[in-house]
């Protein structure tokens, strides 16, 4: 298997960096599998502090949608494993910063959004394109992204499917934090030492009652169940085609 996600430590910061560029970082399995089980290990490891999650020149395109499985049953069963990165990112002791360059689409858009902090370039895009290839926001967005920008405008952002720039999701408080460009990185560093400084006890406790606030496993648990009929559907078919024709695509209902 090859190195999907590519680890560096730097003291008690780690950075994962997603590393598909030739899939513009879509979620293929071997990337989602090999990043939750980074995720684990730092969670587990007491020297690690804070976790910046990243990738170039595209932060993630979404969901990869080339040989997807249609079949419900086997969908659900990769929805759940995916479902261990959103787990990790939000339940887990560790602050975790995305750092956005270039897009930010469907799956990467909830990935971002998973995260403790995002900081973005002006010039990044952020996607909620689900509904253009016919298949429902996933990887926990209808529970994080309403924390962030409210749940109208988030009804608006993945019902319209918007596209964003990183200044329009900044204004609107799906990025935190602007970078120059090429220099996304380097803020969100600046950023998780900081954090990386404080006591970790705190920061642990404070994410851990910010998760269970609301019920996170029900959504989840629902939007397997959900996405796995959608995907075995005509509609998402034709998105499918659509997509990779670079065509509008005409749903019909079915």
């Amino acid at each position: 298997m090859s190195d999907a996600v590519l680890l560096e430590r730097r003291g008690s910061l780690a950075i994962l960096m997603l590393n598909l560029p030739h899939k513009r970082n879509a979620l293929a399995a071997e990337l989602y599998l090999q990043l939750a089980e980074h995720l684990q290990a730092l969670q587990d490891d007491p020297q690690c502090r804070a976790v910046i999650l990243s990738g170039s020149p595209n932060f993630c395109a979404g969901g990869e949608l080339d040989g997807l499985d249609v079949n419900p049953q086997n969908m659900r069963a990769n929805m759940r494993q995916g479902h261990r990165v959103i787990r990790a990112v939000v339940t887990g002791r560790l602050p975790i910063i995305a750092a956005v360059q270039g897009a930010a689409f469907g799956a990467g858009l909830s990935l971002a959004s998973a995260c403790d902090f995002v900081v973005a370039e002006g010039n990044s895009q952020f996607g909620a394109v689900y509904g253009k290839v016919g298949v429902m926001p996933d990887w926990g967005v209808l529970w994080t992204l309403p924390q962030r920008v409210g749940m109208a405008r988030c009804k608006r952002m993945v019902m319209f499917s918007q596209v964003l720039d990183g200044s329009q999701a900044h204004a609107i408080g799906l990025v935190d934090e602007l970078a120059e460009p090429g220099k996304a990185l380097e803020k969100a560093i600046e950023m998780a030492s900081k954090l990386a400084a404080a006591a970790p006890g705190p920061l642990a406790a404070t994410k851990a009652l910010i998760a269970r606030a609301q019920n996170l496993d029900t959504l989840l648990d629902w939007e397997a169940d959900s996405q796995a009929v959608l995907i075995a559907s005509e509609d998402f078919a034709e998105g499918r085609d659509a997509f990779f024709a670079k065509r509008k695509a005409v749903f019909k209902g079915r």
